[in-house]
């Protein structure tokens, strides 16, 4: 039913694009439609990141997020959140965010958002892994952090809640060896590698 792809292609890459403006702007109303009068949902932080998408039978992407990772100017929950935690022991090397993760509204049944949660988490860790991300920034919702964290997703609030991309939110930010012990991929993740 979905197909995971990592988008490399700019015609994919612009599809992914025209999703977000459409579920960010025109759908959740927390980014201003007029902003984007190309119907393309893009910042500065997108050129320092991967993006993975979430494809139906139909190739129409119905899931997405990025992962901005050795980015020049910074992370947005970094630049733009008060984190109150120490985290000064993290490299700045090692850092990344996960972000901009919508799933289209046809997919946001519990059996359907399970299936698309894990294909992404899975793909993300592998890239963090790839590229030896240790920790992950986000920007999450009180609900949403619920979420993620009964689908195995252990993000550690950071920061109180405060105004970030239209919504409140809570700085949280997620460890790659907590993802993977959580998820025990370490077994799948050796046998894919050997």
């Amino acid at each position: 039913m979905f197909k995971y792809v990592e988008a490399k292609d700019e015609e994919l890459i612009k599809e992914i694009y025209r999703f977000r403006c459409q579920i960010a702007c025109d759908e959740l109303k927390i980014l201003n439609r007029e902003d984007y009068p190309d119907g393309l949902e893009t910042d500065e932080y997108d050129k320092y990141s991967i993006h993975l998408a979430i494809l139906n039978e139909n190739d129409e992407v119905v899931s997405c997020l990025r992962l901005i990772y050795n980015s020049a100017i910074g992370y947005p929950t970094q630049n733009e959140m008060v984190i109150e935690k120490d985290i000064s022991f993290i490299e700045s090397g090692k850092l990344g965010e996960i972000s901009r993760i919508f799933i289209h509204s046809r997919y946001r049944d519990m059996r359907s958002t399970k299936v698309i949660i894990e294909s992404l988490k899975k793909e993300v860790c592998k890239k963090m892994i790839e590229l030896d991300i240790e920790y992950s920034f986000g920007a999450l919702e009180k609900s949403f952090h619920r979420l993620l964290r009964i689908l195995n997703m252990p993000y550690e609030i950071v920061g109180k809640k405060q105004m970030h991309g239209g919504r409140m939110r809570y700085p949280a930010i997620l460890s790659t060896q907590k993802l993977i012990e959580v998820n025990h991929y370490f077994n799948e993740l050796m046998e894919e590698n050997v």
